[in-house]
């Protein structure tokens, strides 16, 4: 992780000080000063060379020093000494069940980038179950040994894996029959804090956030992953918010404060720090500044809460080597300016990362695994008419205002009918010209619906106006369905290719047909991509209908290039207008599609012309 040149260096100072001790001098000359030598000093590389971020070391530095190979350790024997040391009295053979367990598992498990099975996976085992040990000390220490295992693994395995864990453990761990844990009390406080915040406390999200406490518990390093819409910041916020509120009711427990940062969103000096390249000066970083003062907070403040720094953002071999030694047992962040900063034993640093393709092993081996995914917020795919009981989407039903919460049971019921359908069409069947994971399908339906939908709503900002109010709230009923069915058109079908958007087409129709929805008298003509539903006329009208006749300036006034002209078609008339409801309901759009389909020039045209009069174009 050091620069060449600097390696190179070093390698000219180790010599002085290996020169000074085979003269067997008392004091030396070092870089201009004279310092005092101690014979016993000396100097150990340990390395694991070939990962990404890491250099090769320069010849001169090599021939100082004579390479050692590791071999491989006996686990075994480890693991026996430590569990003997915690007062295990049958720590022979629970070691070698800790051993067979992840000999079985890396040769049993499918292979992901999180899964370790090394030497740094054996430790966490043998420090859960020490802890064990000191609390049930007359409990049997199978089911403590089993229990161990189960916590330190069972969070980083794959849906598929689980049943293959378990079936290995229940063999090398017959008859053994685990207690229930107890969390009561932290079930009530996270079911308290998932009411306040509208979320869905499932049974899953409860399990993972048990996991997580438990994982706190027995690593300093730890990584939350899962691909997004896995509630990953919605789990930790919630265990730090209900561990809070078991502080105020009198458990034994610590308050909890996130310091949360994106660790890409800078470069590796604003992150760690540098010196000026002009005035030599050193400047601390985004993360040395929040590592200090978490690590710090009880030292300086008396403040014995506890203290998660979150970094937030994708894991790469170029900065996450430097947290090496914040994540293996040394606890110390390093700096370049030579300051060593202790972790706390209050202190914990996590990850919330969606995958680890890029991480090197030593960065994976260092920290605790907890594996999120996404389906289990999604609506199933075996019961399609319960969708609007999934997590996601009963959140957003929940959270609808005054007065489309009237229209709630009516929009669950075409969610029921037609979104699993929709979706599962796309998955099977449809070709999109970027993937879009399963989640964010979801979330483009409702993000189109939402659009559509608040803009009905009155401006905060205005006056009250009651006439408009009652207009709306008695329109409501008749544009319900239609809007719906516009946002499950662009939500699904915006995603797709022109051939896709005909058999989506057909499909619709087909399904509208069988369920008797006319989607406010959609015209049987067309596509369904052809039609545009006007909200305040409460009609179908075709695209081209909805734009202002365009007029072409005399000759003589005309003053533009033939090739900037830009002539309305029914397709820019419709991606201009999407474009403006979704850019209108402060929604993030990507516009997607081969090489001269107009996207600049519609986005261009767009940013011009046709944003509203609050903003400069």
């Amino acid at each position: 992780r050091i620069d060449l040149e600097v390696l190179s260096v070093v390698a000219q100072q180790i010599l002085t000080i290996q020169r000074a001790k085979s003269a067997k001098l008392t004091e030396f000359q070092f870089e201009g000063s004279t310092l005092p030598l101690k014979m016993m000093c000396n100097c150990f590389i340990t390395m694991n060379p070939g990962y990404a971020g890491r250099s090769e070391l320069p010849d001169n530095l090599k021939v100082l020093f004579r390479t050692v190979a590791m071999m491989v350790p006996d686990y075994a024997m480890i693991g026996e000494v430590m569990l003997l040391s915690s007062g295990y009295l049958e720590a022979r053979p629970l070691s070698r069940k800790i051993v067979q367990t992840y000999k079985l598992c890396s040769e049993q498990l499918s292979a992901q980038d999180h899964y370790d099975y090394g030497m740094r996976a054996v430790m966490a085992v043998l420090r859960a179950a020490g802890n064990l040990k000191r609390s049930f000390p007359e409990e049997d220490e199978n089911v403590l040994m089993l229990r161990s295992i189960l916590d330190v693994n069972l969070p980083k395995f794959l849906s598929h894996d689980v049943p293959l864990f378990e079936g290995i453990t229940s063999d090398l761990f017959p008859g053994v029959e685990l207690p229930q844990a107890d969390y009561c009390l932290l079930r009530e406080t996270c079911q308290q804090h998932c009411d306040s915040a509208n979320l869905q406390l499932t049974e899953n999200l409860f399990i993972k956030i048990t996991q997580l406490y438990e994982m706190i518990i027995v690593r300093h390093g730890l990584m939350i992953v899962g691909y997004s819409y896995g509630a990953k910041t919605s789990m930790y916020r919630t265990l730090a918010a209900a561990l809070t509120e078991m502080k105020a009711r009198g458990a034994k427990e610590e308050a909890v404060s996130c310091h949360v940062l994106n660790p890409k969103s800078i470069t590796m000096g604003q992150l760690y720090g540098q010196f000026d390249p002009v005035t030599h000066e050193w400047s601390d970083g985004v993360l040395a500044v929040t590592y200090r003062g978490a690590a710090q907070q009880e030292k300086l403040h008396g403040i014995s809460d506890r203290q998660w720094v979150l970094l937030d953002g994708p894991v790469d071999a170029i900065w996450i080597e430097n947290m090496n030694t914040v994540l293996d047992d040394n606890k110390k962040l390093c700096l370049n300016s030579g300051e060593i900063i202790p972790l706390a034993e209050t202190n914990r640093v996590i990850f919330e990362v969606e995958d680890l393709s890029v991480a090197s092993p030593a960065t994976v081996s260092r920290c605790g695994m907890i594996y999120i995914e996404p389906p289990y917020l999604l609506p199933s795919r075996l019961e399609p008419d319960k969708a609007a009981e999934a997590p996601v989407l009963k959140t957003w039903l929940q959270e609808l205002p005054p007065p489309l919460d009237a229209h709630r049971d009516a929009l669950a019921k075409l969610i029921n009918a037609y979104v699993v359908p929709c979706t599962e069409l796309l998955r099977l069947e449809l070709t999109q010209p970027i993937v879009a994971p399963m989640p964010a399908v979801f979330a483009n339906i409702l993000r189109v619906l939402e659009c559509y939908l608040f803009s009905l709503l009155p401006d905060p900002a205005a006056e009250p106006d009651a006439e408009k109010e009652e207009k709306v709230k008695s329109m409501l009923p008749k544009l319900v369905e239609p809007v719906f069915f516009v946002a499950l058109f662009w939500g699904v079908g915006g995603l797709v290719d022109q051939p896709s958007r005909d058999k989506f087409d057909s499909f619709i129709r087909d399904k509208m047909k069988e369920l008797g929805n006319k989607a406010g008298g959609l015209p049987p003509s067309g596509s369904v991509f052809d039609w545009h539903f006007d909200m305040e006329g409460v009609r179908w009208v075709t695209w081209n209908k909805t734009a202002p006749d365009y007029v072409v300036s005399p000759k003589t006034d005309f003053k533009a290039d033939f090739n900037s002209l830009i002539i309305p078609t029914a397709a820019s008339i419709c991606y201009a207008s999407l474009l403006d409801t979704l850019m209108s309901g402060n929604k993030h759009t990507v516009v997607i599609g081969p090489t001269g389909t107009a996207k600049s020039v519609t986005v261009s045209q767009y940013l011009t012309v046709g944003l509203p009069a609050r903003y400069d174009p």
